[in-house]
């Protein structure tokens, strides 16, 4: 997430389903307790947090 790809980008590179990147990226969203709101893009979020925790 934090290089830009897409659910199928990141699949595609790490030889996985979409599906299971689905999975992994909310559970991802879930433990960072990122609401996901009309205003707001999680994935940004989520990417914005972890680097901010460096």
């Amino acid at each position: 997430m934090a290089e830009g790809r897409s659910n199928s980008g990141i699949a595609h590179k790490l030889w996985i389903t979409e599906g299971t990147v689905e999975k992994h990226v909310h559970s991802i969203l879930s433990r960072m307790r990122i609401p996901g709101t009309e205003d707001d893009h999680r994935r940004v979020l989520a990417v914005l947090t972890f680097l901010g925790a460096r």
